[in-house]
């Protein structure tokens, strides 16, 4: 009986300590997220001629922290391993899914009007999946500052007004001006 005592503590302290990592990995996931979308459908979808390759970085910083945040499961509460391995998983899926709606909106100019509106309507959707999973991993984590409950709140308005524009965003550069599309291939050519 008195090993019990000692192995409780010993997993609660355990536990603790890995509790400002774990966070931090969650947070680095939710701002990648994030970051992929606000930074990789402007730079890496409108303006890829300008920014060869920029996607595919942002894209790549997202799943990074997520493989950072996969390496954690192994600290978390014995009860809560498998919960957690399951909910990495479907992120890692989301997340991917989102990875590719994103990149196959590269094309968006010769897509039909339609096909666009219709992927860009899915994205805050899926985004909003990739959120809630976070925060079920908080949960099992047991991470005491939860990011999205604590995050300022005109950050939160700023990627929702994004989210909600984002029609008009692909509209206005598909409807861009010539003049861009030729800035575009002189810094192409120069690169």
């Amino acid at each position: 009986m008195s090993d019990s005592p000692k192995r409780s503590a010993m997993n609660t302290t355990r536990i603790q300590e890995h509790f400002p990592a774990v966070q931090g990995a969650i947070y680095g996931v939710a701002l990648s997220l994030d970051a992929f979308l606000l930074n990789g459908l402007p730079y890496g979808v409108l303006h890829e001629a300008v920014f060869p390759g920029f996607l595919e970085k942002v894209a790549d910083n997202l799943m990074r922290d997520l493989a950072s945040l996969e390496q954690h499961s192994p600290h978390a509460p014995d009860a809560s391993q498998p919960k957690i391995r399951q909910v990495l998983a479907a992120l890692r899926a989301t997340c991917q899914q989102l990875i590719d709606l994103v990149t196959g909106l590269c094309s968006f100019r010769t897509l039909p009007i339609q096909e666009v509106r219709a992927t860009l309507s899915r994205i805050p959707s899926i985004r909003g999946e990739c959120a809630q999973m976070l925060q079920e991993l908080e949960v099992c984590f047991q991470t005491p500052t939860p990011f999205y409950q604590s995050r300022p709140s005109h950050s939160i308005t700023m990627m929702n007004d994004f989210l909600a524009n984002l029609d008009r965003l692909f509209e206005e550069e598909r409807n861009a001006s010539p003049g861009f599309r030729a800035l575009a291939c002189s810094v192409e050519e120069k690169v």
